[in-house]
């Protein structure tokens, strides 16, 4: 059985985590847990209930950007080595790599969910450096590929957009982390630097009469941008996959097991064939171009 709609899955992926973004936000600020202007992304993680709908929303991110990952890499592989006969290793080695690291990105999207700043926060720094630093290395990865390659699986114009977007998101990147490590805007006091209010359970509840406060804003406002530039950046993997189809993956008894005698209850299972079926080794689940069979 075939499935149209795959280019669902980046935007299942951008609008889990925006609106975890958000719900973890609104429901902080409504319970005093953070204030409005302008709060750190994953301050909405830190304390419950907030926490909880955060989570939640962004372990379904994460999984979602999981598969967009192994899409765009079976995306690489149908329009460019099945589709237009690409026989390079380099590039084969390269979308792998790219692969590779996106799963990394999803395995720290999920970090972030759920290991709280304020519980553990070195694995939950950990995971936000993973998705955020990876997200940035691997949109350059892919814009890339959509320009050297030839023929081009994505047009011009949205290669210039995606460039224009990422980088904007890749400075957001480097004043995050600037502000973030070196505190530039943190105003001293005879040449000391005064003491970072302590966090309350991993949230900085910053005054606006604090010397950390427009440190504490410019570093927030460039995560965000981050954050949502990134997630519009994945978003626009629909384009690419709106033309593009998905074999789903069939379950099968294996052949040595075929026989009546064997009793289901206790029999191990199966393995996946996306293609066509026989008692050979199964078919690796492709992406395929619309028309083609």
């Amino acid at each position: 059985m075939a499935y149209d709609h795959v280019w669902i899955i980046p935007v299942l992926s951008s609008v889990f985590a925006i609106a975890a973004f958000f719900a973890g936000y609104g429901i902080g600020v409504a319970n005093n847990d953070e204030y409005p202007l302008l709060s750190y992304i994953s301050d909405g993680g830190a304390i419950p209930p907030e926490s909880c709908v955060f989570g939640q929303l962004l372990n379904i991110s994460a999984m979602f950007m999981a598969i967009t990952i192994y899409l765009r890499h079976r995306q690489f592989v149908e329009f460019y080595v099945h589709r237009n006969h690409l026989n390079s290793t380099f590039w084969s080695n390269y979308d792998f790599a790219m692969m590779f690291l996106g799963f990394i990105i999803a395995l720290g999207i999920s970090m972030v969910a759920n290991f709280q700043e304020g519980a553990i926060p070195i694995a939950h720094m950990i995971g936000a450096l993973a998705a955020f630093i990876g997200a940035v290395i691997y949109c350059w990865g892919q814009i890339a590929l959509s320009y050297i390659l030839k023929p081009r699986m994505t047009p011009l114009w949205l290669n210039h957009l995606r460039v224009l977007i990422h980088l904007v998101a890749t400075g957001a990147l480097i004043l995050n982390l600037v502000c973030e490590f070196a505190k530039p805007f943190v105003n001293e006091t005879d040449g000391v630097r005064p003491t970072k209010p302590p966090p309350n359970k991993g949230i900085y509840k910053i005054d606006t009469d604090s010397p950390y406060y427009i440190n504490h804003i410019v570093t927030t406002s460039a995560e965000w941008a981050m954050g949502l530039l990134l997630e519009i950046f994945v978003l626009s993997f629909a384009w690419e996959l709106r033309i593009f189809y998905f074999r789903v993956p069939k379950v099968y008894v294996k052949p040595k097991y075929r026989k009546n005698t064997v009793r289901f209850d206790t029999t191990p299972v199966s393995c996946l064939d996306a293609l066509d079926h026989n008692d050979a080794i199964p078919q690796i689940p492709r992406v395929i171009l619309d028309g083609e069979s």
